[in-house]
């Protein structure tokens, strides 16, 4: 009996048509729902939550978030590079065409997020969650995942190469299409479905951790 292809769709965030304009400066220490921060400037960020509203094109590089919880959000286009963001939350968001390249994320907790076409290089992603995630397209090359959860999860197209895996914890998580050579800690994918042209890049790197010598 042949097993049914799983369909990995994500409802769009639940952001209104209209929105009002949001402050910058009221969003520390409150919880704020409905609002357009496109463009915004938000390098400092604690004790935030956002709710129902626009962060498209948003600039928060090099910055510190602590404890902040983003719900219904869309981040398409945002640059999030080198942020440090610690204990946070990404719920029933999109990150369409973001920008996270050496961003640091301890402890953070997506769920039912999008992450398509991200240039994620050199991203870690240590103690993270990441439940009925699809993560479509984006440059993961030379990330980082120690005891990172990932549960539900689809990598579709992503490019891994270089990337360290020792740690993760994976649990109905699929790739296709992914580029795999040079990974480390190729074992942590134990229990993923891995498509058949993909595996085949991951045999030599599996050879080696296990001391198998391949040639003459």
């Amino acid at each position: 009996m042949t097993r049914a292809r799983r369909e990995w769709t994500l409802a769009e965030p639940s952001v209104p048509p209209h929105l009002e304009p949001g402050d910058v400066s009221t969003l520390g220490d409150a919880t704020t729902a409905g609002v357009d921060l496109t463009g915004a400037v938000v390098p400092e960020l604690h004790e935030a939550q956002v709710e129902n509203s626009d962060l498209g094109r948003l600039r928060a590089g090099g910055g510190q978030w602590e404890r902040v919880t983003l719900a219904d959000c869309r981040l398409d286009g945002a640059d999030l590079a080198n942020l440090v963001w610690r204990d946070g939350s990404l719920l029933r968001c999109s990150l369409r065409e973001a920008r996270m390249t050496g961003a640091l994320l301890v402890g953070v907790r997506l769920r039912s997020t999008l992450l398509e076409g991200v240039q994620g290089t050199l991203t870690s992603w240590h103690g993270a969650q990441l439940r009925s995630v699809v993560l479509r397209g984006c440059d993961l090359s030379e990330a980082t995942f120690t005891e990172t959860v990932m549960e539900d999860v689809l990598l579709e197209d992503c490019v891994l190469t270089g990337a360290q895996l020792s740690g993760l914890r994976c649990r109905g998580v699929q790739l296709r299409g992914c580029r795999l050579d040079g990974i480390g800690g190729v074992a942590a994918l134990r229990g993923a479905r891995i498509a058949e042209e993909d595996a085949v890049a991951l045999l030599p790197t599996l050879a080696r951790e296990m001391g198998i010598t391949i040639g003459d």
